[in-house]
Order: C-alpha cells, then structure tokens, then sequence
C-alpha cells in the first residue's frame, strides 16, 4: 500500500528545468515591467503621465529595453509571493557562475537587470493620481473611466487575440450612484471587438463577435466580477468605505479577485457632496460663533464638530495610504464650477465643431486643499459640440449641411487637454514635453458600441 501511494504521488510530480522556471520568471517580470510603463494600459494618458511623473535616473527606458519593472507588487498570476529571503537567494543564483550541464542552462557572472531590476530606483516613482474634470455633466468623464476600468479588468489575451488587458481588480466608488455596469460590458466588448478588427480586417464584415466563440460573454462576466463598486450616500460614508478598503480586500471569502493585484481605485465623482459639505461646514461655523476658542479646538480635536478642511484632508491621507499599500493608481473626476478660460482669440476649431477653449484651458481646483495638487495628471474633458447654423443661412444650404453635421454628432467625439492650472509654476522641462505631446490634447469617441481612444501617433 505505501509503495502504491508513493509511485502514484511520483506520478503526479510534475518536473521543470532551470531553463522553463527562468523564462515563466522572464515573463512574470516582464508583464510587471509593462505596469510600471504604462500604469494605466492606455497610451495617451500614460504618455501624459511620464511629462510630469517621468522615471528616476538610473532606469533604462521601457518598453524598448523592456528593463524597467514594477517591483512593489510580489505577487505572480497565481497568487504566490516572494519573500525577500527567496529573492536575495535568486539574486545570488544569479551572480554564482554555474557548470553547464546537458539540459541546464549558463548563468551569467553579472546581474540581468531585465531579471532582476533596481527596485529601489523603481520605488522612487509616484505612483499615478489622475483627474478628469469638466464643468458641465455628461461631458464624458464617466466614459473614460469606464476604458480604463474595462482594460484593467481584461485579461492579456484571448486565445490568440491580444487585448491588452491587465488581469486586475478595480476598486470603483460611485458617489453619484450612476455606475452602469452594463454600460461597461459593452465597452469591454467594444475593446475587444477593436483588437480582433486589427488582427483580422476581413472580420468587419462579419457579425459582431462571430469568430471570437462562445465563451465571449463568459469571459466578460467573469471579467466583471473583479469590479468591486461602493455606493456611499455621503463624504462621512466615502470616508468610511475607504477605511474598511484594507479589510474588504484582504477578506479572501468576499470576492473572487484574491489572485490578482489591485489596479486602480476610482472615485466618480469626488465633488458629488461637495455642496452638502460646504453647508454643514456654514452651519459649524455659525454654531461655534461667541463660543470659548480652547472649547472650539477641544471639540474639533475630538472630530466633534464638522470641518470641510479636515474632512478633505482625511480623505486624501486615507487614498494615499492606500495607495502606498496596494501600489495601484488613483483615478477621481470632479466638476469644476469655474469654466475653462475662453479664447483670448476668439478662434474657433476647424471644420463643423465649435471648441469653445483656448489653447490652454484652465479649471481652478474644485475640492479643498490638498486636493489640488494632489493628482499627478490633471485633464480636462468636454464633449466637443457641433457649430449651430448661421441665423443668415438659406434653407436649402442649411438642408445640404444637415446631413454633415448630424454625423458629427453621431461621431461622439469628446475632446481632452492637460488643465493648464498652475502651468506658471510647471518646470520648463514640463511645458516642453507637453507641447511636443500635442500640446497636452487628444480626443476619443464615445458610441453606442465602444469607446475608441486613438494612440497618440494615430
């Protein structure tokens, strides 16, 4: 009976060699080395990302080099990690020259830095903290988080499709209790169906997602489920959530998203309680009015009184920590009172469509302090509106255009700029980079059917 169970748990041995555990440790490294180069998986804002986050000295450029790795996350596609014992001892196999063997392969004397990076240079590199403002609604922001969110939540591939995607978790907090998730499996589906138009153009003719299989729903379902949303009715209920975050996600038996490492958290929209907060913070102030000043401290020491500035502050202090923690990125949208800057020109864009902007359009900071300079990228979104007729236009001219400009509104076209807020105190290596990076401006599409988010050399 003993020798029957020790040749059957032989059998279930499964053996590699040093050259397999080498390449899957390659490939493990590599797929952190595209993190840490692309933070967001999306071209044009990770290009905007590196003008004012750019890599500390000493890191090659990826994603040419490929040497450049997001070390802060140990944690492999199956969940196991490496503990710093394990990882000195890797290092060290490394620079032990080894007697070659049938079968084995050389290790060099030096160090590959693609294998093993610098982790202390990476460390140095602020993780990313983006805002997406506007000063009107439905101006496309939520459509913007929902792309970013869909290629977090995807996986790499799909078959032998390349989707891009990043196998992770989201953490979505929805204050203005507008998430439709139904809405992001479209877009997910749209990403999707763009990739497969790339790799396969005669596929336009095709139904959509006809030679993707069945199991192309199932696979946006289970993708789905790694978006954890939150719906707090206040900024006291935001606070809340976000202090029972560490909690939630380390509690394995709540969600399905254990093996994978935390992308993002994303706040839509951080202004939804602005203006309550505001008046809780008048009706404080009132009440403390011919109060003893100590007796006033004493109580807002304790957080018995309600202080807007306090409140905002805690806030960023609870995302920062989190942050730090998980080594995700920070992605919030905020509705700013004040509108961008009008054209000192008073130039319009070319074409049908009416801009309404000037070449740097500004927003001041909707949220208390630290909130203003607490995102690494500021943007500014606007859905890009369609020049009226002339009020002198003859009927049959105005007919003749109908057509053209009913199909530039059905394009959906949503323009997006750096917020040139506080550019008078911006590097001059910043205002360079950002104007070799189209001035800081790009725009995407929002249709029925997908989200198109053009590469910056498209």
């Amino acid at each position: 009976m003993a020798a029957y169970l020790g040749d059957k748990s032989l059998a279930d041995v499964h053996h590699e060699g040093l050259d397999e555990i080498l390449s899957e440790l390659k490939q493990f490294y590599h797929d952190l080395a595209s993190y840490d180069t692309n933070p967001l998986g999306l071209p044009v804002l990770d290009a905007l990302l590196e003008v004012f986050a750019p890599k500390p000295s000493g890191v090659p450029n990826a994603p040419n080099d490929q040497h450049q790795h997001r070390r802060d996350f140990d944690q492999d596609q199956h969940g196991e990690f490496l503990t710093e014992d394990e990882e000195m001892l890797l290092h060290s196999q490394a620079q032990t020259e080894c007697v070659e063997m049938p079968g084995e392969i050389h290790l060099p004397d030096e160090r590959d830095p693609y294998m093993f990076p610098d982790t202390e240079s990476i460390k140095k590199r602020p993780l990313p903290v983006v805002e997406v403002s506007s000063s009107l609604s439905a101006s496309g922001k939520s459509q913007l988080l929902y792309y970013v969110t869909a290629l977090a939540i995807l996986p790499r591939n799909y078959g032998d499709l390349p989707l891009g995607g990043r196998e992770s978790a989201v953490v979505f907090i929805d204050n203005d209790n507008r998430f439709d998730a139904e809405r992001l499996r479209v877009v997910a589906r749209g990403i999707i169906m763009q990739q497969q138009l790339k790799s396969d153009p005669d596929a336009r003719d095709q139904p959509p997602g006809a030679t993707l299989g069945h199991e192309l729903e199932s696979l946006l379902v289970s993708s789905l489920q790694h978006v954890h949303v939150f719906r707090p009715q206040s900024s006291s209920a935001l606070l809340a959530t976000l202090h029972s975050l560490e909690t939630y996600l380390f509690d394995l038996s709540r969600h399905r998203s254990a093996s994978r490492p935390l992308q993002m958290i994303t706040i839509d929209s951080a202004t939804a309680f602005i203006w309550q907060d505001r008046l809780r913070d008048e009706i404080a102030r009132i009440e403390e009015i011919g109060r003893p000043r100590a007796e006033v401290d004493r109580e807002r020491e304790r957080n018995q009184t309600f202080y807007l500035s306090d409140l905002y502050l805690e806030l960023v202090v609870v995302l920062k920590r989190l942050q730090a923690l998980f080594q995700c990125a920070i992605v919030f949208t905020t509705i700013s009172g004040t509108r961008a800057a009008p054209s000192s020109d008073g130039h319009s864009g070319p074409g049908l469509y009416d801009w309404h902007q000037s070449r740097t359009p500004v927003l001041r900071p909707a949220l208390p302090p630290p909130w203003g300079t607490f995102p690494t990228l500021r943007l500014i979104v606007h859905r890009s509106s369609v020049r009226p007729f002339p009020p002198s236009m003859a009927l049959k001219a105005a007919i003749k255009d109908a057509h053209l400009r009913q199909s530039a509104i059905q394009q959906g076209r949503i323009s997006g700029c750096v917020n040139a807020w506080g550019r008078e105190d911006w590097p001059q290596r910043v205002v360079e980079a950002i104007e070799a990076n189209n001035g800081g401006s790009f725009s995407f599409y929002v249709r029925e059917s997908d989200i198109d988010i053009p590469k910056p050399d498209e």
